[in-house]
């Protein structure tokens, strides 16, 4: 799709500038991915100013705009219905990604966008990263992770990792080489940041990219068999050499076991399994809108009287997105949680059905399936980084695939 030629000319050259800067950005740098997303909504009102065009009437993005729109008004009515509302609106801020994201996605859909700028600043990303983790890593800390969580780290470098990968077959053999050095610095961070969970969903993506590659029937080049087998023989060398993934996968076993004997010691999976039996056992209690924000944990635990119930009462979430959005909001907040991941995700299936070569199909498959699988055993949006590099690649995903669309 040609972009408007009264925008500018050099419109698209900013906006594929600053779509290369984003990934790089927004997990090595704080607060620059949000100035990245900013500029970006700044554009975007001045199509709306200049054009007379609201993203909720272009059909294109119609679909994504009020998905997002929606999800920011039920964060607002979660806020509204805790009866602490003045005390948490600065909370708001942390959503105000989808508030934006409408403008976002218009800037987006008025240039013509050029995927190799993403697909280089995702690949100069997990490098600086690789160096930054390897950094932290030597001066002793035991789960480097950058400028963020760990768990919220382990997580974006996962979506980042299969966002470059989905579209490795398509690349000459120079570029394959750029590229299998870039996945191998998103193996080593991921595996270093000790993320579980990242884990899981690393090989729950994978399981998930062969099905959509095996379904192409593609044949491929001996070089591109090579790469992915030294890929795959990598991957299983890293993860059999690296203790941290050793270490936290028999400790995770170990608890597990521990929790399911009885045993009441205070271990991350124990107060895990702890919150999700006593929120299912709470769940038909909870009404329309939900408790409030930020309330999941003090409804579950009020009355909780052992150690681990003490110390759940202090945290603001249940380590599962999906129940801490339904205590915090109820059916609205939940379901604007559900509508945002797998309405976009049907989409993708749906383009993919019809059109198995194109990656950008796949990788909106992936992204939707990776946030989703985070958000089983962690927070999810709510988190700024979180929400700032979905809203940013979701936008991406859906105009790359509205652009599809049209050509067919």
């Amino acid at each position: 799709m040609m972009m408007d030629q009264s925008i500018g000319k050099n419109y698209s050259k900013v906006v594929n500038v600053l779509i290369f800067i984003f990934p790089i950005v927004i997990i090595s740098l704080q607060v620059m991915g949000d100035v990245v997303l900013f500029i970006l909504a700044i554009m975007g009102i001045y199509v709306v100013i200049s054009q007379k065009l609201l993203p909720f009437n272009v059909k294109e993005i119609k679909v994504f705009s009020y998905l997002t729109f929606g999800y920011f008004t039920a964060v607002c009515l979660s806020v509204l219905f805790s009866g602490q509302a003045a005390d948490l609106a600065h909370f708001i801020p942390r959503d105000l990604h989808f508030l934006f994201a409408p403008f976002i996605a218009l800037t987006l859909f008025k240039a013509k966008i050029n995927i190799n700028y993403l697909l280089l600043g995702c690949k100069v990303a997990l490098l600086i990263l690789g160096i930054i983790i390897y950094n932290q890593y030597l001066s002793g800390i035991e789960r480097p992770s950058g400028i963020m969580n760990p768990s919220v780290f382990g997580n974006l470098a996962v979506s980042m990792f299969f966002i470059i990968f989905v579209f490795f077959q398509n690349e000459s053999f120079k570029n394959k080489i750029f590229t299998f050095v870039s996945l191998l610095s998103g193996l080593f961070i991921i595996l270093l940041s000790g993320t579980r969970g990242a884990w899981i969903s690393f090989l729950l993506l994978s399981g998930i990219y062969l099905y959509f590659y095996y379904r192409q029937k593609t044949k491929l080049r001996k070089r591109t068999k090579f790469i992915i087998f030294v890929i795959i023989a990598s991957l299983v060398t890293i993860g059999g050499l690296s203790s941290s993934f050793q270490d936290r996968s028999q400790l995770a076993f170990t608890e597990i076991v521990n929790w399911k004997s009885g045993d009441n010691s205070q271990t991350s999976i124990g107060l895990r399994m702890e919150m999700y039996t006593l929120a299912f056992e709470n769940i038909d209690d909870v009404p329309f809108f939900g408790h409030g924000y930020r309330t999941s944990n003090v409804i579950v635990f009020e009355d909780a009287q052992s150690q681990g119930g003490h110390q759940s009462y202090t945290f603001n979430h249940l380590h599962n997105a999906y129940l801490t959005n339904y205590f915090n909001g109820g059916i609205v907040l939940l379901g604007a949680l559900l509508l945002i991941l797998f309405i976009p995700l049907i989409k993708f299936i749906k383009a993919n059905s019809q059109n198995r070569e194109n990656p950008v199909f796949i990788g909106g498959i992936l992204l939707t399936l990776g946030y989703a699988s985070f958000g089983l055993v962690n927070i999810l949006l709510g988190d700024t980084y979180m929400n700032g590099f979905y809203v940013f690649f979701l936008a991406i995903f859906m105009v790359l695939y509205a652009q599809s669309e049209k050509v067919r």
